[in-house]
C-alpha cells in the first residue's frame, strides 16, 4: 500500500515537469515563426511576376510581384519553398529559418518548358526541337542486324558544347517529359544497309524485295550525365557529354538504336558543327549522297517529261 502511494506522488510531481517540457518544445517551434523574403527570375536574368511561392508543399502561396519579389511566412527551422508558373519547370529552394525574424532566400531561378515533349537544343535562351525519326532494323555487311535511320539532321547545327563548360544561355541538352533516367548518347555514322519492303506490282499481290540505303546506326558512345533542371520532378532533364563533343552527327536515344524499343521508339538527331569549316562542306560531310540523290531526281524528272512530251505528239499526230 506504502509503495503504491510512493508511485502515486512520484506521477504526480512528474506530470508538472512532463507538461512544463511540452511547453517549452511549443514555444520554441511554435512561437514566433519567420518570414522569407527573395526574387524569383528567368534563367535569362528577367524578373518573373505572377510566380506561386509555397512553403513546405502547403496549398496557400503567395504571388511574385512585379519585380519578382516574394515575402512567405514560414515556421522555425528548415523550409523548404516551391516556385510554380505555367510555362517554366517548377523549382525548389532549401532555406534555413531556425533563427526566425527575416530570412533572405537566394535568387531562384526558373527554366521555361518547351512547347512540346521532346529532346531540345537550348541555345541562347531558345529552344530547337531536334529531328526524332523512328529507327529500323536494317541488314549491314560486316555488321549484322542493325538499328538505324536515314534520316540526316537538318538545320544549322551547333558548335562543340560538353564538359560542363556551357552557361544558362546554352548550349544544352534539354529532354522534356520524357525518362528522366538512361539516356544514352551516342555517335553516328553512316552505312549503306539493305531492308525488306513491302511491294504491290499489279494485282498479283505484296511481295517483298530488298532495298538498299545510307543509313546513320550507333558508332561510339558518349559518356554523359542527366540532372533535373527542376528540382525532383525530372519534367526537364539536361543531358550533358562529360567532355565536349568532336564535329559529327550525334543522336540521344532510350535503347532503340540497340533493339529496345519499349521504353521510347524514337531516336533524337542533332550535328555538331566544325568551327572552322564551312557549312557547305560540313553538309557535303553529313550527307555526302545528297548531291547524287539529287541528280539522279533531275534525271527522273526529265526522263518523264520526255515521255509526256512523246505521247502528247503520238496523240496529236
Amino acid at each position: 500500500m506504502k509503495t503504491d502511494t510512493m508511485r502515486g506522488g512520484l506521477a504526480r510531481r512528474a506530470l508538472p515537469a512532463a507538461a512544463f517540457m511540452a511547453v517549452a518544445a511549443c514555444l520554441t517551434a511554435c512561437g514566433p515563426g519567420a518570414v522569407v523574403r527573395g526574387t524569383v527570375r528567368d534563367v535569362a536574368g528577367e524578373a518573373l511576376p505572377g510566380v506561386a511561392v509555397a512553403v513546405d508543399g502547403r496549398e496557400a502561396a503567395v504571388i511574385t510581384d512585379l519585380q519578382g519579389g516574394y515575402s512567405v511566412r514560414a515556421r522555425r527551422g528548415p523550409a523548404a519553398l516551391m516556385f510554380m508558373k505555367t510555362g517554366y519547370a517548377t523549382a525548389r529552394l532549401e532555406v534555413d529559418a531556425s533563427g526566425g525574424g527575416r530570412v533572405e532566400a537566394p535568387e531562384a531561378r526558373l527554366w521555361p518548358l518547351p512547347e512540346s515533349e521532346g529532346v531540345f537544343l537550348f541555345s541562347n535562351y531558345r529552344y530547337t526541337e531536334l529531328e526524332h525519326p523512328r529507327p529500323l532494323a536494317y541488314m549491314a555487311a560486316d555488321l549484322g542486324v542493325v538499328h538505324g535511320t536515314p534520316v540526316t539532321p537538318s538545320g544549322e547545327g551547333v558548335a562543340p558544347f560538353g564538359g560542363g563548360v556551357a552557361g544558362p544561355e546554352g548550349p544544352l541538352l534539354a529532354a522534356c517529359k520524357l525518362p528522366g533516367y538512361d539516356a544514352r548518347l551516342v555517335r553516328l555514322r553512316r552505312v549503306a544497309a539493305k531492308q525488306s519492303q513491302g511491294v504491290r506490282p499489279g494485282s498479283s499481290g505484296p511481295v517483298l524485295r530488298e532495298v538498299e540505303e545510307q543509313v546513320w546506326v550507333a558508332d561510339t558512345p558518349v559518356p554523359a550525365t542527366m540532372a533535373p533542371l527542376d528540382g525532383a520532378d525530372r519534367t526537364l532533364v539536361r543531358i550533358e557529354p562529360v567532355e565536349p563533343l568532336a564535329p559529327g552527327v550525334y543522336a540521344v536515344h532510350w535503347g532503340v538504336l540497340d533493339g529496345l524499343s519499349g521504353i521510347e521508339p524514337r531516336v533524337f538527331l542533332f550535328r555538331v558543327l566544325d568551327p572552322m569549316g564551312s557549312v557547305e562542306a560540313q553538309d557535303e560531310a553529313a550527307d555526302p549522297d545528297a548531291a547524287s540523290r539529287e541528280e539522279e531526281k533531275e534525271r527522273r524528272r526529265l526522263e518523264n517529261q520526255k515521255e509526256m512530251n512523246r505521247e502528247t505528239d503520238e496523240g496529236m499526230g
